[in-house]
């Protein structure tokens, strides 16, 4: 099947748009959290090195590892999505294509 014959298909229409349905929320997300640290850093970095209690632990430990974490969560949206809603999609195209050629 040609490129452009696959192009054509619903599937494949409705497969680009439920990819930027999610990629740009999640991007955007990514791209803040890690922003936010980075400017922390760059104009509060004192605020970083304060301890958290009477221990060792400092917010920037913390704030690293919470961007750390949340990354972790973007991913894990993204495969839920892309198991639920991509991965489908994307077998009903080479389905089709597979059929036409």
């Amino acid at each position: 099947m040609h490129t452009d014959s696959i192009r054509q298909l619903p599937e494949y229409a409705a497969l680009t748009r439920a990819r930027k349905k999610i990629m740009w929320p999640l991007s955007v997300a990514t791209i803040i959290a890690y922003f936010a640290l980075i400017l922390t850093i760059a104009f509060n970095p004192t605020a970083l090195g304060e301890p958290i209690g009477d221990g060792v632990t400092s917010v920037g430990m913390l704030l690293g590892l919470g961007v750390i974490l949340f990354c972790m969560l973007i991913t894990g949206i993204y495969v839920y999505y892309a198991n639920r809603v991509l991965e489908p999609l994307t077998r009903a195209i080479v389905q089709k294509a597979g059929a036409q050629s």
